[in-house]
């Protein structure tokens, strides 16, 4: 499309003067992860010894409780530390999106108090929510059809097993139906971010995201896919240093742009209404 291809020309025009600071905020976010998981790792290792590397600790959970405790601990950890340094990005790339010269800082702006923090991760459980919910939901009918085929379809007879195979691609079908419905549902919150880091509340957040996004959900699919190519190359360090920062300035710039778009539609609804009131009655332009 050519408005992505402004979009991403507008990105990368807007790289040439924050690039620097959006290669920082996304190495910043990747040690924030690794510092997380390399905790997790060490702490494994002394509950667990060398065990911890050579099994799947997650599977030792099952039979010891410290290493149950270590993974949960970790767990909050990631909660506590990623929402707000993920937040805090967006709020930096929106700002290069609008042309300001922002300073790292915005990273960690969801830290500047303790108010900004907890809605913070408020806002990211609830989306985890959301989109946890949405996803069984829809997953539910084609992981059903696959249970019941697996469950009481018994093996046996030529017929049976054809039964049983039709039963299953049946459930691929609708498994594959419903994740991609799912996709394009979960669109409805694309802006949710955004509209949270220019300080609105969650639930208005979230309520601005579902109309700003009505008509353009299957869009906002297909300009996300516009990067695959990008994402086949990050498994390069050099690349992923260039096309993290990119996709991140680009959806902020078209996010901006949808924001924008859907506040011009509703400055035009009173003007609409002013000039019905100005339009004179039949009796009126008689006289």
């Amino acid at each position: 499309m050519e408005l992505f291809r402004i979009i991403k020309k507008d990105a990368r025009r807007a790289l040439g003067f924050c690039g620097g600071r959006s290669v920082a905020a996304a190495m910043i976010m990747a040690l924030a992860y690794l510092a997380v998981s390399i905790t997790e790792g060490i702490l494994l290792y002394i509950v667990n010894g060398a065990e911890a590397f050579e099994e799947d600790f997650y599977a030792l959970a099952d039979t010891s409780p410290e290493t149950l405790a270590v993974i949960g601990i970790c767990a909050v950890m990631y909660a506590l530390i990623l929402p707000g340094v993920y937040l805090g990005n967006i709020k930096l790339h929106v700002a290069f999106a609008e042309g300001k010269d922002e300073s790292l800082s915005t990273l960690f702006d969801m830290f500047s108090s303790f108010k900004k923090y907890i809605k913070a991760i408020f806002f990211s459980v609830f989306m985890a929510i959301r989109l946890a919910v949405t996803a069984v939901i829809f997953a539910a009918p084609g992981l059903g059809v696959l249970y019941c085929a697996d469950t009481f379809i018994p093996k046996g007879t030529p017929t049976l097993e054809i039964l049983k195979i039709g039963a299953i691609c049946v459930g691929l079908s609708v498994a594959i139906t419903g994740f991609g419905a799912f996709l394009v549902f979960a669109q409805r919150w694309f802006l949710a971010p955004y509209y949270f880091a220019e300080g609105n509340k969650i639930g208005k957040a979230f309520s601005l995201s579902v109309k700003a996004t009505k008509e353009v959900r299957s869009d906002i699919i297909r300009f996300n896919l516009s990067f695959i190519g990008w994402a086949l190359l990050s498994f390069l360090i050099l690349p992923l240093l260039w096309s993290v920062p990119y996709y991140f300035t680009a959806s902020a710039i078209y996010a901006k742009f949808l924001m924008e778009k859907y506040e011009h539609s509703l400055a035009q609804v009173p003007e609409t209404f002013e000039h019905e009131e100005e339009e004179p009655t039949p009796g009126q332009e008689k006289d």
